[in-house]
């Protein structure tokens, strides 16, 4: 046992090593790193209704980090009145302690190994500055991929009978991408998305067809486009979304414009 621990630990230090040496210098680890990120590569971060992180590398600018940080303040306070929508989902994502990591164009492989260690049992997802607020008419992966941490570490982990991506729970959601896979109002093809997967994906582009946001919807994998449509052939999502004991986003979909910017403790 001794020497297999002495081999493991060995190889563990001369893996560092060599993902260090070969690492890109955006991820190597920085003596100004932020000590609430998860590992020493993040100089800057956003703390968002005290419950959802943003930390961001030295290559991701400040104009990035605000538009990621504002979008995420409008998912939780979607009717802005100040105040986070859901005080139960603020009390559930607080527990968890979600967090964004943001890099300019995305983890290398090598990266993504540095962190492992530091994102063990952390509900976290991975954002690409380059894809935030691209500007044009494309598409801004921002909103996705934060509607994707806050379903995972909120909705999911508060309402599981309703929101549950697990098979063995056959929450309300659940059935609603089944029933929407069955119809051909829905597919994601992706071989590497799993079924947890295909029904994260699926809420956020239904929540897409609700509030409007054509963009998100250009492609084939979402076949009902707005709300009307979705009150045609999908009408018990509505029931989902409108249910008050959940106050999910129903408003207006999140821009970079949120006005309370006492509700975003930004360290740099």
């Amino acid at each position: 046992m001794k020497k297999y621990f002495i081999i493991v630990l060995g190889f563990l230090l001369f893996g560092g090593i060599v993902i260090n040496s070969m690492i890109s210098p955006e991820f190597k680890n920085k003596s100004d790193y932020i000590q609430e990120c998860p590992g020493k590569i993040f100089v800057k971060s956003s703390l968002i209704f005290d419950s959802l992180r943003i930390c961001w590398t030295d290559n991701v600018s400040d104009e990035k980090l605000e538009h990621a940080t504002n979008v995420a303040a409008k998912w939780l306070d979607n009717d802005e009145n100040w105040v986070i929508d859901n005080e139960k989902l603020w009390e559930t994502l607080k527990s968890n302690k979600p967090v964004v990591v943001m890099s300019w164009n995305g983890f290398s492989n090598l990266a993504m190994m540095k962190l492992q260690a530091h994102l063990w049992g952390v509900t976290s997802q991975d954002l690409s500055a380059a894809e935030t607020n691209p500007g044009g008419w494309e598409r801004d992966a921002s909103q996705e991929e934060i509607h994707h941490i806050i379903m995972n570490a909120g909705w999911i982990q508060l309402y599981p009978e309703y929101f549950s991506d697990r098979k063995e729970q056959k929450s309300t959601l659940y059935k609603l991408w089944e029933q929407a896979e069955q119809d051909k109002n829905y597919k994601y093809n992706d071989p590497t998305c799993n079924d947890a997967c295909k029904v994260t994906e699926f809420v956020y582009l239904a929540s897409a067809a609700y509030l409007w946001s054509d963009i998100d919807l250009e492609s084939d994998e979402m076949m009902i486009k707005n709300r009307s449509e979705l009150k045609e052939k999908l009408p018990e999502i509505l029931t989902l979304f409108e249910n008050k004991e959940f106050q999910y986003p129903v408003y207006s979909w999140p821009d970079w414009k949120y006005k309370f910017t006492e509700n975003i403790d930004v360290i740099k």
